[in-house]
């Protein structure tokens, strides 16, 4: 059988734009800003092809000029905007200025070097060679642990570092061996190689776009399971899990731990005299100020109504009596300023003792001194360690 490049240029379009129509039904309109990305860089890649078609109707005139510069452009955005995805996904990658040089050198060179074949592929192939590889190493490196469970990375970057080797070996031959890749529809083995891959590329990329998007949106389902949905803080079950985690490191390393529970104090009589909005927004800003003294290792909580709970990594009842008085410094000092009336919380303790405390008997031991900070007059921290009274 014998490959027509032009055949397979039209097949890569058609499927291009095919998947660019059917991934808005597949993945609907409300997305993340990186299935967003991800999604355009699909679309922004099919439109480029399509332009390089259409030069090629005016071969070494102004209109192929015009075009190809233009699919150059579109094809390095899409890259961008492919890196922008991964951003989101998977955190910070390196290299992201280096890429944006390469996407806004790309076409500009390209443009300027027309009159030149060997110069402008050679250009415009080595420098999206670099942009590919960049994009290579953003799939992996460096790693999230937090966003990686899935093999779509291994797909990504298997589809992006072998059309970066051929993108390259397209850009050398054009530049120094023109007559191996003389012009872009070339039936040379090289470009078939090249446009068979980029049609295959071009589904299994696909593929990995929306398994990454399928993770994401389970571990956002995940997210609103653990997560209260009015402070942002964790929830019961998700404090459930994370503090008897942080329970047994402790145990197991030997460092102390101790326990808050919380209670804003007459919270009913908040809500009596300023409305339930005003108790809502109470709520947030306490849950904001619970993050804003939280510590690496600690885990703060909304276990439901005015009723919260702190794990204090590292902290012995000395260390959870600074806690309670730098919070209560900070919401005396914030709260008239952020809500417009007073806050203030009861507060009970109590410290891991050994190894056989128990999540549930911490928990336990903490209530029992917040009903006794409550019966002592509110407004203060009692201890299970050091009983009031």
């Amino acid at each position: 059988m014998q490959l027509d490049p032009t055949t397979l240029i039209f097949l890569n379009v058609a499927n291009l734009l095919a998947m660019s129509l059917a991934l808005p039904l597949v993945m609907g309109q409300n997305l993340s800003p990186a299935a967003r990305s991800a999604r355009a860089s699909l679309m922004i890649n099919g439109v480029a092809w399509l332009a390089l078609i259409l030069a090629g109707f005016w071969r070494e005139q102004w209109p192929d000029r015009l075009l190809s510069s233009v699919a150059m452009g579109l094809l390095s955005f899409s890259n961008w905007l492919l890196y922008r995805a991964l951003n989101h996904w998977l955190g910070p990658r390196p290299l992201g200025r280096l890429l944006l040089v390469l996407v806004l050198a790309t076409p500009l060179g390209y443009a300027l070097s027309f009159g030149s074949y060997p110069v402008r592929v050679g250009w415009a192939n080595l420098l999206i060679a670099g942009q590919l590889l960049i994009l290579a190493r953003a799939t992996l490196l460096p790693m999230n642990r937090e966003f990686s469970q899935g093999n779509w990375r291994f797909l990504m970057f298997g589809c992006v570092a072998l059309m970066a080797v051929l993108t390259a070996l397209r850009g050398i031959l054009g530049a120094w061996f023109t007559e191996l890749y003389p012009f872009f529809r070339a039936p040379t083995p090289v470009n078939l190689t090249a446009l068979v891959a980029a049609n295959v590329t071009l589904v299994l990329g696909n593929i990995a776009i929306l398994a990454a998007w399928r993770e994401e949106a389970q571990r956002q389902l995940r997210t609103l399971v653990v997560t209260d949905a009015l402070t942002g803080l964790l929830n019961r079950n998700g404090w459930a899990e994370q503090a008897d985690r942080a329970l047994r490191y402790a145990q197991r390393h030997g460092y102390p731990l101790s326990l808050l529970m919380i209670d804003l104090d007459h919270f009913k009589r908040i809500n009596d005299n300023h409305g339930h909005e005003a108790g809502d927004a109470a709520l947030v800003f306490f849950g904001g100020l619970l993050r804003q003294c939280q510590r690496g290792g600690d885990v703060n909580a909304r276990l439901g109504g005015e009723e919260f709970c702190v794990l204090l990594a590292h902290a012995d009842t000395a260390a959870a009596q600074a806690f309670d008085q730098r919070l209560r410094a900070e919401l005396a000092k914030a709260a008239t300023q952020a809500i417009r009336f007073k806050l203030d919380f009861s507060a009970g303790h109590a410290l891991c003792r050994d190894r056989h405390d128990t999540l549930e008997s911490l928990m336990a031991r903490a209530d029992a001194a917040l009903y006794g900070a409550k019966h002592a007059g509110r407004g203060h921290m009692v201890s299970a360690e050091t009983p009031a009274g």
